[in-house]
């Protein structure tokens, strides 16, 4: 393999571990299904914090 194979045939074509991501909202412990764009990469919130994530600065 040369230095200039692109990015996405240096990728495992099947993932092989699951990102745990919670909800970042304090004191909660749920799941953070929903994603959005923060200041500092992807921020994760549950179903019931979700309108946390809208509000953050993009």
């Amino acid at each position: 393999m040369s230095d200039d194979t692109p990015p996405w045939e240096t990728k495992p074509a099947k993932q092989s571990a699951l990102y745990i991501h919670w909800c970042m909202h304090e004191g909660c412990k749920e799941w953070g299904a929903y994603g959005f764009a923060g200041r500092y990469g992807v921020e994760w919130f549950c179903y019931d914090h979700k309108s946390d994530g809208k509000k953050t600065p993009k």
